[in-house]
């Protein structure tokens, strides 16, 4: 986080600068009013945001992701895997500190990699955008192509780990 926070820190004062050295006070002024008309809006999105991420989290216990396992298991866990990250609402405040509590819940890495995948390609949320700025055929025609990705990925992730399992 430290290291991030400097980086963003660096950076935001090298474009005020450019800003200041551009237009004078009244760029920077007017680069920090959408700034902040920007973080007002977002502010309640990011709440709701982490509201949902805490209410997944308390849900889907380590207790539930074990008794879906032991239901689910190989190309089921996968294919269910995918489609839940497909169907998981909303951006990175929401899908990343999600993902990040899968590290406390056990959860098999061959499911772990098909929900990623599948959030990154199947995404329902990104269809309506790409209808509207491509063609709705196209972008069915997308998500037909990318279909097997994240289950091949998942499968072959799933076989890696029954392999490195029998070595140990």
């Amino acid at each position: 986080m430290k290291q991030s926070l400097v980086i963003v820190s660096v950076l935001s004062a090298f474009l005020i600068i450019s800003a200041f050295d551009i237009g004078g006070i009244d760029l920077v002024l007017a680069g920090i009013t959408l700034s902040v008309n920007t973080a007002i809006r977002s502010a309640l999105l990011i709440l709701a945001s982490f509201i949902i991420i805490g209410q997944l989290n308390v849900l889907l216990t380590k207790d539930v992701i074990e008794k879906w396992l032991q239901k689910f298991k190989g190309i089921k866990a996968v294919i269910i895997g995918a489609l839940a990250g497909g169907l998981f609402p909303g951006g990175p405040y929401i899908y990343y500190p999600f993902i990040a509590s899968f590290k406390d819940k056990n959860l098999p890495f061959y499911v772990f990699i098909s929900f990623v995948f599948g959030k990154e390609i199947y995404d329902v949320t990104r269809l309506p955008m790409e209808a509207s700025l491509v063609s709705l055929r196209i972008a069915l025609i997308r998500y037909l192509i990318t279909l097997p990705i994240p289950i091949v990925v998942g499968l072959y992730f799933e076989r890696r780990d029954k392999k490195w399992h029998k070595q140990q």
